[in-house]
């Protein structure tokens, strides 16, 4: 691990408030897009079905583009230079869209601000645990949590927008909070120096990617998959059983309480290497008692509880694969690295969502308790990267 420079940075307090602007300014668009974005392509005259095309692309994308695009920052561009390109790329691509309409052109648009957006969270993060990795004293997740409070402020915001002035405005306001996100970027620290040691999973010489590597982003990826029901149906599951609109509005609040809560009191398990597998792990076997007891109806007070799981379930999860994934990285391929977790987790969740559709349209409930597997094939893949690393040093290898 590298050593501090403190004069290149300014000190700890200040690194932090410079990232947390980074972070809460790259999920402010999120925010207003996951909520109110359907709103708009319906405004324009779009079908449920052709929503639906166009709500996919973004996953498309994050699958064929995550990885390369943000693999450019390994090599050819500064991360921070090229967090703050692709936010303007992305701006421009919302202002564009504003005047489309039609199935084909706003699925085009979409698809040029999706390219631009895949490549956001993940430098984001990069950025962060670089500081976190040299050494200074810097907690990732009270870092992150600011990301987590931006997307509910959006939420709310978003709603009073469009219920004053309808949908209209929302490209114009994706754009223009693509353009904060630009301008945090550019005022981001830029990482470290590279060190030149190895990571945990491979030699100083090595730029491939160690097969433990491939464990750990199929782990975190099929635990974060195993949220695809509820993301998808839970709304529509919990309003079935009777539960107002606003109660489910509180338990949507409840979870995004939750992951703030534990990236506010655990974001040190990011500095922990290849120690993070353990909370994928145990990420996955909270999701199969969440969804398990989900499955069985029963009932807002104990929805609540389960709504509280959110935290281990995705926080846990997300800030263990981001600590094993940095440490089995080889020098140099951290943001390929990133990009590849990026890929795969929206792939395992493109897919489960798919395939939740058509539980859910056959079984109801019972798409929640097929979740279950699911969490379970990740918990034990984490478990297994765990056993092959132990193995790997007992042959005497870092």
């Amino acid at each position: 691990m590298s050593s501090p420079d403190p004069n290149r940075a300014g000190p700890p307090a200040f690194l932090a408030g410079r990232l947390s602007l980074m972070q809460a300014t790259s999920f402010a668009g999120i925010g207003f897009y996951m909520p109110f974005f359907p709103v708009w392509l319906g405004s324009k005259g779009l079908g449920d079905v052709e929503i639906g095309y166009v709500l996919a692309v973004p996953i498309l994308v994050r699958v064929v583009a995550a990885s390369w695009i943000t693999g450019l920052a390994d090599r050819h561009l500064p991360p921070v230079l090229l967090l703050a390109l692709l936010n303007a790329c992305a701006a421009a691509a919302y202002l564009g869209l504003a005047g489309l309409d039609g199935l084909l052109p706003i699925a085009l648009g979409t698809t040029l601000a999706a390219v631009a957006l895949s490549g956001v969270v993940p430098l984001a993060d990069i950025l962060t645990t670089a500081q976190v990795r040299a050494g200074w004293r810097i907690d990732y997740g009270k870092v992150r949590l600011w990301g987590s409070v931006a997307f509910v402020l959006c939420n709310l915001l978003g709603g009073y927008l469009v219920a004053r002035h309808g949908a209209w405005p929302i490209p114009f306001v994706l754009a223009g909070c693509s353009l904060l996100a630009a301008l945090a970027a550019l005022q981001a620290p830029r990482p470290p120096p590279l060190d030149l040691a190895a990571g945990e999973g491979g030699t100083p010489s090595s730029r491939r990617f160690p097969p433990v590597f491939w464990f750990v982003i199929f782990a975190a990826a099929l635990v974060n998959a195993s949220h695809a029901a509820l993301y998808a149906f839970g709304s529509l599951h919990w309003r079935r059983l009777g539960i107002g609109d606003e109660q489910i509005g509180q338990l949507w609040a409840v979870a995004v309480v939750a992951e703030i809560a534990v990236f506010l009191v655990a974001g040190r398990i990011v500095s922990l290497g290849t120690g993070g597998l353990r909370w994928i792990a145990l990420g996955g076997l909270a999701a199969m008692l969440r969804f398990g007891l989900m499955a069985a109806e029963p009932g807002f007070a104990v929805t609540v509880l389960l709504q509280l799981l959110h935290g281990v379930t995705f926080a846990c999860t997300h800030m263990g694969a981001l600590a094993a994934v940095s440490a089995l990285a080889p020098a140099g391929r951290r943001a390929a690295a990133q990009g590849r977790l990026v890929a795969a987790a929206a792939l395992a969740m493109g897919s489960l969502t798919v395939l939740a559709g058509y539980l859910y349209r056959t079984f109801e409930a019972g798409a929640f308790f097929a979740m279950i597997p699911v969490a379970a094939a990740g918990s034990g893949l984490a478990l297994l990267a765990i056993a092959r690393l132990r193995s790997d040093t007992g042959r005497g290898r870092a």
